[in-house]
This record gives structure tokens, sequence and C-alpha cells, in this order.
């Protein structure tokens, strides 16, 4: 690796952000698209969402695709992440591609190249059809069938454009909220559900990664025990495999931890299915960091609540009866939305992957910190962001100086969107997006972090 200076960034390093199709394309009934089990779930349970919100508007993305691009060359994007929406690509999920969505995504991933900016594709980023939500979704075998199809006819239009391929984003929290919490649908809270849903989109993901040069983001978020008990530490490190390992050995190895995968046939809920894990290790591994978490022994109930309101007062709250509850530090810095803020665990994060998959570079996929900005005389000033943004990439730049093959960082995300069961308050962007008119306005960290791009090194 060459640098310019100690504050420098290896060459050809990415400096980007990050969008997913349902949280900025709006356009929901438009050309050929077909509803999503989001699109159901906002409509069916809007007591679920902040303020009733739901995506068929978003960010108007699908409209205003030319204004986007060029908003990221001005703010000197050298890369891109984005999903591509399954139900407007293969509407149903199964069947024939929509003509109108293939060209959507030719007009995106062309523009992103002719403006000098590398696109880095997720193909699925939760937007399940309706269809295949309605035949079981990921419980059923039959739905990896039809990724597989799906992500066959994406690879083939696209693959020679597109350099970087994930295949689905963030499978463990799909599994968590979708079908323990059940605050994320399909609104379950079923542990069998959960292992069979885990076990088939990871099958997904390395039956792909066996015949394609593919990766996966995954969002990891490591487990550090309450306190020094004894009966902590056992939880922590449950937790951690429950939430983190079981899809990085997964992924990485194409098994599951020993330990945890006897624990589930104890309990009757190991996954049966006629699909198999592959032993695919990917082409590199997507890391989504926010935050930490810290376990304690005591759980005798479930209990599941996101705060969605951005009221500080509001905790989180994750148990699971006789394994583990998740509490907060009493030490930790929080946002509003209690999320920790804790960028030395980023640190140790990247360095421990590299550690155990010597040659899989990384991409930090997803960071960012979701405030209540406000719009006050044409800007945005945002000193929370950029001190957030500063804090984590200084903590990437120690991993790499240790070591760590990390090629890119992607801001989540590049313009304030619906933040699923949180709606609009809760805004994450680059850009401000105006509810009533869609105008973008760059905030004050847009400018900054151009400039940290443009030199290649912190300041």
């Amino acid at each position: 690796m060459t640098y310019r200076s100690e504050t420098a960034f290896p060459e050809g390093f990415r400096w980007g952000s990050a969008t997913a199709a349902l949280q900025i394309e709006g356009a929901a009934a438009e050309d050929g698209r077909t509803p999503s089990v989001w699109d159901q779930f906002c409509e069916n349970h809007p007591e679920k969402i902040f303020e009733s919100a739901t995506p068929a508007v978003a960010c108007d993305h699908y409209h205003r695709l030319a204004e986007d691009v060029r908003w990221m060359k001005d703010l000197g994007h050298n890369a891109y992440r984005f999903s591509l929406s399954w139900p407007r690509i293969v509407p149903g999920g199964r069947g024939s591609s929509n003509p109108k969505g293939l060209d959507f995504y030719d007009r995106l991933i062309d523009g992103l190249l002719e403006n000098g900016i590398e696109p880095n594709v997720t193909l699925y980023h939760w937007d399940l059809p309706l269809e295949l939500a309605q035949s079981g979704g990921w419980e059923n075998p039959a739905t990896v069938d039809a990724f597989l199809d799906y992500a066959d006819r994406c690879l083939q239009r696209w693959g020679d454009r597109v350099p970087l391929w994930s295949t689905i984003n963030e499978p463990a929290w799909t599994v968590l909220n979708g079908y323990i919490t059940g605050l994320h649908p399909p609104g379950k809270s079923d542990r069998r559900a959960a292992l069979l849903a885990a076990h088939h989109l990871l099958c997904a993901h390395t039956m792909v990664a066996a015949t394609r040069p593919v990766g996966i983001a995954l969002n990891l978020s490591p487990v550090s025990p309450a306190t020094e008990r004894a009966e902590d530490v056992q939880a922590a490190e449950l937790a951690d495999e429950v939430l983190n390992g079981w899809f990085l050995s997964a992924v990485l190895d194409g098994t599951y931890p020993q330990k945890l995968l006897e624990l589930y046939q104890s309990r009757d809920l190991a996954p049966q299915s006629p699909h198999r894990l592959q032993h695919a290790p990917p082409a590199f591994l997507g890391v989504n960091y926010y935050y930490p978490q810290h376990a304690r022994a005591e759980a005798r109930r479930d209990s599941f609540h996101i705060n969605n309101s951005g009221n500080p007062d509001d905790d989180c709250k994750f148990a699971l009866r006789g394994c583990f509850e998740m509490v907060r530090n009493p030490r930790g810095r929080y946002t509003d939305w209690a999320w920790e803020i804790h960028p030395e665990t980023l640190t140790t994060l990247l360095l421990g992957i590299g550690r155990r998959a010597p040659g899989i570079p990384m991409y930090v996929t997803e960071n960012g910190i979701g405030l209540p900005d406000r719009l006050e005389e044409g800007m945005v000033n945002d000193p929370g962001r950029i001190e957030f943004v500063r804090e984590h990439l200084q903590a990437i730049h120690k991993a790499i100086r240790q070591g760590a093959d990390v090629r890119g960082y992607y801001m989540w995300s590049l313009m304030d969107n619906f933040s699923w069961i949180n709606g609009y308050k809760k805004r994450y962007g680059f850009l401000y997006v105006d509810r009533e008119t869609m105008h973008r306005t760059p905030k004050q960290s847009a400018f900054w972090f151009k400039e940290v791009a443009r030199r290649n090194a912190l300041d």
C-alpha cells in the first residue's frame, strides 16, 4: 500500500455513499413495478412506522436519477453503492423481466460510469416481491430458487459494467426484526422460522458465490459483557455468536458454529431444508457497522423495542428469554435514537476479520448517523455527522495501518430517505431532502467529505 502522508488512505480507495432502492426510488406503482413486502407492511401496519410513513414516494429518485448522479459527482464521489429493486426488475419475483425496470438501471449504471463513479450493486436490500412473501418468503426454499434466477439475470446484464456485487444486505437484520422482534415484515416472532429464513438467505448467497465473484454486506455489532461476571461473559459470547458468528461462519467457512448448531438442535430449532450451504468464500466482505452491543444474562422474558422517535430517553430493548439481554453502556455516548457511538470497536472488528479471513478484502459498506437535521436559511449545519464520520474514518485508517485490507468507505447515506420504521425524521444523508418539494440541499458534512475524498486523507 502506498501512502502520501500519515493521514492518507491507500491509493484507489473508494469514497462514496450508499442507498437502497426501496428507501429512495419511490414510483412504487409505476412502469411495471409490483409491490414488495415492505409496501404491504407499511399499509397494513402504519402503527409500526413513525408517523405512519410509507416509501411510496420516498426521495423520488426514480424521476430524479440524472440530478442525483450529478450530485454525487459534485460531492466528489468516486464510488456509489445502491441496490436493485427485485419487484421492479422481475415483477412478482418470477417470470419475465420488466424492460422499463432494466432501462432505469441501465441509465443509472451508465450515468455513474460516465461521471467516473464506480457502481457497487446490491442485489437484495429487503424489498422482497410481495408474491414471494405471500408464498412463504424466506421460509420457503422456492424463494432461494427465485433469487438465483433473479441474480443470474442481473449479473448477465450488468456484470461487464459493475465491478462490485453484493448478494444480500444485512441478512441478520432481516431475520432479527422480521422473525424475532416482529418489527419488520413478515412481522413474526418465531425462532424456528427465523433460523429457517436465515439458512435460506445464507444459502442464496453462497450458491451465487460458488459460481460468481460476489460479496455480501453483513451488519456486525460486536457484543461485550455488561459486567465481568461469568454468566454475563457467557451471555455475551452467546449473543455474539447468534448475531454475528452465525452469519460470518456461514459466509466465510460454509458452516455454522458447532456449539450454536448443537444448541439449536437440542431445542429442535435447527433448520431443515433441501438447500445446503456452499463453501464459497466471498470476493469481498461488506461491513455495515453502526454500534456495539452489551449483554447480560438476566433475560426472564422476550423483550423487543426500537427507538423510532428520536427521543433520547427512549431506550432500545432486545432480550431473548433464557439467553441474553442487551443493556445500555452507562459510560457510552449515544445518538438520539439510542445507538451507541463507539468507533474504536470498528478498528477491532476490521482487524479481527482480517486475521480470520486473510486475502478477502473489506469495504465499509455502511456507516453513518441519523440526526434530526434542519434546513435553516438555506443551509444544514451538521457538525455531529462530521464528527461521527471523522472518528470512524480514523478508526478505519488505524485498522489499515495495522494490516487490515479495507478498500473503501460508503457513508449511509447519499440523501435523507425512508428509514424503515423510523420514517423520515431520522435523517442520514449528505443531501437534505425537502419532504414537500423533494429539493436536495447539500449539508456541511457533504462539503467536508468532498475535501477528504479529494485529498484521499483525513485533515
